[in-house]
């Protein structure tokens, strides 16, 4: 084992992405996730003996911990990282994240149940944010998904990031299970998917507007909703479907629709970081309808299969849709894709760190 990876909420491509010598604990899963890639021999339930385990592995050389504005991950992180400094203190085996964390630091600190007392929520809020600046010193190296997060960590922390940091946004295709998009064969359905929870901060009630408006529908396009965690029993408007795919079947559908919508609006305590929609969509050759609350909105500009509209706005969102469900032949995406994968992320952190200075 060459890297540990500790991480919540795991889902189906954390488990497909994982590079080679990597163990992974989770600490809870997603609803998506697949009992055959649960069953991985690398993949397992966080426990302390597992822990204990794998810090005790001589070929340990790094580990993959959750990022410091996850605040409650982030508390237990730093509890993971001073057992490891503690059995290894001469074999010292590197810390590192990949951040993604687009809401505001400020805001990611603050406290909704001290909202009745602001001058008392506000020195709270100082507190835990002076806090969250000294422990990200427990950090050797740092990835960052995005621009924005980027951003975000250097408008909050400034110099008391003094780990090695680089943005390196994630590789927008082709998928690693499905392969390559074969050049010059489109054979998609006139689908436009929307995949994961129907949610307000998802903006499916903005798509709902935005479809009809569209005018989509008259021209022979579906909405397919696929939730592989939900309710199928929600109710949708006419002329949409809605469906809990297995993770086979959510590749499937991505191979065969021709766009995927990501119509993410802000809400309080909440930002779209990345979107997975997004970055699969991309992966399968999809074209992407989405808005600029995307960690990875600059960093999209220009993309021929993108259009970035304006979170919250049906009228915006149906003039997007409009543009991607046109007919009309695909743009040119035969350049090589774009951004990093999973293991180039760790390969920069294992390389980051044998280049650091003693």
């Amino acid at each position: 084992m060459q890297t540990l990876r500790i991480v919540p909420d795991v889902r189906s491509s954390v488990v497909e992405e994982m590079p080679a010598g990597q163990v992974l604990l989770f600490t809870s899963q997603r609803g998506d996730i697949e009992p055959q890639l649960l069953a991985h021999p690398a993949v397992h339930p966080f426990s302390w003996p597992r822990l204990l385990r794998a810090l005790r592995d001589p070929d340990l050389e790094l580990i993959e911990v959750a990022e410091p504005l996850w605040l409650g991950e982030w508390v237990r992180a730093l509890r993971h990282v001073a057992l490891a400094r503690l059995l290894r203190p001469r074999r010292r085996v590197a810390v590192a994240t990949y951040a993604i964390e687009n809401l505001d630091a400020r805001e990611r600190c603050r406290f909704p149940s001290l909202d009745a007392h602001p001058r008392l929520g506000a020195v709270v809020s100082r507190v835990v944010l002076a806090a969250v600046g000294l422990s990200v010193r427990a950090l050797d190296v740092v990835v960052f998904g995005t621009s924005g997060a980027a951003e975000n960590y250097r408008r909050a922390f400034g110099r008391s990031l003094r780990a090695r940091h680089t943005v390196l946004t994630p590789r927008l295709g082709p998928c690693r299970v499905c392969g390559p998009v074969p050049a010059g064969v489109d054979l998609r359905d006139r689908t436009v998917l929307f995949l994961g929870t129907p949610s307000e901060r998802k903006g499916f009630g903005v798509l709902t507007d935005a479809w009809e408006r569209s005018g989509a529908a008259g021209r022979g396009w579906r909405l397919v909703v696929a939730d592989p965690s939900g309710d199928v029993d929600r109710p949708v408007p006419p002329g949409v479907a809605i469906t809990t795919p297995t993770r086979r079947e959510v590749h499937e559908l991505l191979r065969r629709s021709a766009v995927v919508a990501m119509p993410s609006v802000r809400r309080r305590r909440w930002r779209e970081q990345i979107g997975l929609p997004l970055v699969e969509g991309l992966a399968h050759g999809c074209r992407v309808v989405t808005t600029t609350e995307t960690g990875l909105a600059d960093d999209l500009r220009g993309h021929p299969l993108v259009t970035l509209t304006t979170p919250g706005d049906a009228a915006d969102l149906a003039e997007g849709l409009r543009r991607a469900t046109e007919p009309g032949p695909r743009p040119d995406t035969a350049a090589p894709p774009a951004g990093w994968t999973k293991r180039d992320v760790v390969a920069w952190w294992l390389d980051a760190r044998a280049t650091a200075a003693p």
